[in-house]
């Protein structure tokens, strides 16, 4: 029995004991919420019914995926709960991907991480699977505390496969089973379960069919059809390697101030860019059942996750499933973005 569903029954024993009290005092009133009390645990990430109520007490664990034309198809994001897009060098962008009820056995191409992983991951999880990175990048995970698990420690939970025509830096896969069991031995922590609302659509919104996101030299895109949002990189499809086209069932913008780092470059020198504002508050925008709803990021500090609230402050309300969150840069930084609703 989970630590999670002991908590539940506790309570709602408590509750059924103060219910049975107030029902003999007004005996013509119902319990109406002994069923919420003992509904179904879910998945913080999803809002999904776990397969197993064991996994949610384990930790979730993010994997560094690349998105380069050079390594498609990649594998593995369709089966994340959560996937983060952020701005990288030469106008690419790269992928967190988040792994907490669910699993993947051949996450990847696996390449290096960045700066800005640590503010992203650190909500979720402190154990990261990246191909390395620079030594700065390196001093930075160390500095909070995440555990890099990287090529050379990960054993038989990361693989070099090999890929006829694909150069040997888009062969290293993770699985995140494996990875998981490793980066357990120093964290154990379960995400917590109020990250993220999920319900109904709320009313409102304007109706969406298409969103264009353009990071840099890359131009993304999501076609609401069949019930989810579908991803293409330069008008063709984002394939995954089992053949199915990347999909989500929410789509949210989160604008920040990108700036090009004085301390962090690639191999070839070139500056990386870096989140400017990882605290504060910013534009945001969720795309969930062929709509958009406005609001805001608010985060306080590195060690809180951000929130996501409507302009009246209502947090914002996802479709149970998976989320892609688009780190998009606005237009006060060195490195400028934008999007278009398409209706």
């Amino acid at each position: 029995m989970t630590s999670r569903t002991k908590k539940g029954i506790a309570i709602g024993a408590g509750v059924l004991l103060l219910a049975g009290g107030a029902f003999f005092v007004l005996s013509n009133k119902d319990l109406p919420v002994v069923g919420k009390v003992f509904a179904q645990p879910k998945c913080p990430l999803n809002g999904a019914e776990p397969r197993n109520e064991d996994v949610l007490d384990r930790p979730a664990v993010g994997v560094k995926i690349e998105n380069n034309p050079s390594a498609y198809p990649l594998s593995g994001l369709d089966e994340a709960e959560i996937v983060y897009e952020e701005q990288v060098e030469g106008g690419l962008t790269r992928f967190l991907a988040i792994y907490h009820c669910s699993d993947s056995t051949q996450a990847g191409p696996v390449r290096s991480s960045r700066e800005v992983d640590p503010p992203i991951l650190l909500p979720y999880t402190h154990i990261l699977a990246a191909a390395g990175g620079n030594p700065g990048v390196r001093a930075n995970l160390e500095e909070f505390n995440v555990v890099l698990i990287d090529e050379n420690g990960a054993g038989e939970a990361m693989q070099r496969i090999p890929r006829t025509g694909i150069s040997m830096e888009h062969t290293l896969y993770g699985d995140t089973k494996k990875l998981r069991k490793i980066g357990q031995k120093k964290f154990e922590e379960p995400p917590s379960d109020d990250i993220f609302e999920f319900g109904d659509a709320p009313e409102g919104g304007k109706r969406t069919r298409r969103i264009d996101i353009t990071f840099g030299s890359s131009v993304i895109s999501f076609d609401w059809k069949d019930g989810a949002w579908f991803r293409s990189d330069d008008d063709s499809p984002l394939m995954m390697e089992n053949g199915d086209q990347l999909s989500f069932d929410n789509v949210i913008i989160e604008e920040h101030i990108v700036n090009l780092s004085t301390e962090f470059a690639d191999i070839i020198g070139a500056p990386s860019p870096v989140i400017a504002d990882v605290t504060g508050e910013g534009d945001a925008y969720l795309f969930r059942d062929g709509r958009m709803y406005t609001g805001v990021w608010i985060r306080e500090s590195e060690e809180d996750s951000v929130r996501f609230e409507t302009k009246s402050g209502e947090a914002f309300v996802l479709k149970p499933g998976n989320t892609m969150i688009e780190l998009l840069p606005n237009d006060e930084g060195d490195v400028k973005g934008s999007f278009e609703r398409g209706r």
